[in-house]
Formats: structure tokens, C-alpha cells, sequence
């Protein structure tokens, strides 16, 4: 049989089908859609600590279960998440966004906690991409950052042109970045009852690569006792993973971002 002749059997072929689904009272449906993929990076693992609360509760402990129970809260709002990890392992900070880029995903979040001297600093902060060095002091919480990672002329040979192309990848999500933070931050602030602390800028590394938009949540003060005993509590994990999904389902719902092309729908928006 011709090629000609194949093509005139299916087409004659695909209405008697579509007919005999109507008359059983089914009807045709769509190919499913890829849901929005939100790539979650609990921060630091193995070797790197990162901070320390007083009472001996790790950052990298409580990065990952907060990352685990925000994939669930986001599951819940139609949305799929992966991890960058999902045990006490230590991933270098560029294949963090490698990972991401490679996933496809529509989104990036890198989940942190704060540390300040005072014992009194409280609340959450979230943080986008600055290509400068940004304030004094978001430029030493960058540093601290961004301590377990390569420099970008550790990255390959040809460290110049890839710095370069991180740079442009990220550029072009800033503006959606920064709508992405401000989404999230009223979220956090809300549940935190305090005012605002204001989305800032600084230069992490775990976001350089990222070709999305992409943002840090430093979540709660582990340097606070207060906070540090709220943190251990799943219950107060899990309302601090449902504010960062409202935020994100917030950020959507105002029709910010540029969805990859692997995505066509938008994630199904239930409750407040």
C-alpha cells in the first residue's frame, strides 16, 4: 500500500472512531497537559552544616524537611516538585540549578534559614538574583551562601563565556524573579505577623545558572531561639510550606512568569 493510500484509509478511518465514541456517549479527550514543575533546593547537606541554631538544630535538617513538605503542599495545588536532594548529601551549588535546568522546570526555590547575631532578628526574607554585589549586608549573607559552591572559573575551562551565559540566562527572568519574591514574601509576613522585610537583591550562585525564575527563601531565624523551636515543630513547617505555595499559586494566577515550553496550563488554584 502507497503512502497516499495509508493516509486516505486513516483519514476516512479517524471520524467512524470519533462517531462511535459520541454514540456511546464518551467524548474525546485532549492529551493530558504536563502540570507546572517547581524545582526545590533545600539548602546546604553532608558537610556543609550550614547555620547553627543554639540549641543545636541544623540548617541543612531543616531545609530538607521544609523542601518535603512544600512538594506536598504544592502537589496538593496541581503542581509536580523535585528536589535537588532528598538526603543529607552535599550538592555543589552550580549543579543545584543544572539540575533544574535539566528538569525542565518552570520555577526554581532555594530553601534557606537566616542567621544574625542579635538574637532578636525574626521573620523571613526572600531573595532574587543581583548581577552586582548588592547591599553591604545582603552581600555577607551571599558570601556565607555561597561558601559551598565553585567560583565560575572553577566551572569548566571555558569559565568566561559560561559565566556570561549564566548571566543572560538569569537577566531575562529577573523582572519574573522579583514578582515571584514579592509573592512569596507577603505570604511569609503574613504568617509570621510582622511587617515587611523587603525583598532584596544579592548575588547567590545557587541562582546564577538558573534559566527561570528563581528565587532564595531565607525562611526563619535559626539564630533565634524562638524561631529555632517553632522550626522543629512539623506543624509550623507545614503552615510555612503552605504560605510559599499560596505565593507561588499567587504568582501564577496574576499571569507573571514566561512558563517553559513544556508547560501549557496553568496548575489548578483551590481554596484562598
Amino acid at each position: 500500500m502507497t503512502d497516499r493510500a495509508i493516509l486516505k484509509t486513516f483519514l476516512r478511518t479517524v471520524p467512524i472512531l470519533v462517531l462511535g465514541l459520541l454514540a456511546q456517549g464518551q467524548t474525546p479527550r485532549a492529551p493530558a497537559q504536563p502540570r507546572l514543575l517547581v524545582e526545590l533546593d533545600p539548602g546546604h547537606g553532608g558537610e556543609d552544616d550550614g547555620a547553627k541554631g543554639r540549641r543545636g538544630l541544623l540548617e541543612k535538617d531543616v531545609a530538607l524537611e521544609l523542601a518535603k513538605a512544600l512538594a506536598q503542599e504544592l502537589a496538593e495545588a496541581g503542581m509536580e516538585a523535585r528536589l535537588t536532594r532528598d538526603s543529607d548529601v552535599f550538592i555543589p551549588l552550580w549543579d543545584r540549578a543544572k539540575k533544574a535546568n535539566a528538569d525542565g522546570a518552570d520555577l526554581f526555590i532555594s530553601l534557606h534559614l537566616n542567621a544574625d547575631r542579635s538574637r532578636q532578628a525574626k521573620g523571613s526574607e526572600v531573595y532574587f538574583l543581583s548581577l552586582g554585589a548588592g547591599d553591604r549586608m545582603a552581600a555577607e549573607l551571599a558570601a556565607v551562601e555561597n561558601a559551598g559552591g565553585k567560583t565560575a572559573a572553577e566551572l569548566d575551562p571555558d569559565s568566561v563565556v559560561a559565566g556570561i551565559l549564566n548571566d543572560l540566562s538569569q537577566k531575562a527572568f529577573l523582572q519574573d524573579s522579583e514578582r515571584l519574591a514579592v509573592a512569596i514574601q507577603a505570604q511569609l509576613n503574613q504568617l509570621g505577623g510582622i511587617k515587611q522585610r523587603g525583598v532584596k537583591q544579592a548575588p547567590f550562585v545557587v541562582l546564577r545558572g538558573a534559566a527561570m525564575p528563581a528565587v532564595l527563601v531565607e525562611t526563619a531565624f535559626i539564630s533565634n531561639p524562638r524561631e529555632e523551636a517553632r522550626l522543629k515543630d512539623p506543624a509550623f513547617r507545614k503552615r510555612v510550606a503552605q504560605a510559599i505555595t499560596r505565593g507561588v499559586r499567587r504568582y501564577f494566577a496574576a499571569g507573571s512568569g514566561m512558563p517553559r515550553a513544556r508547560t501549557s496550563i496553568r496548575p489548578v488554584l483551590t481554596g484562598p
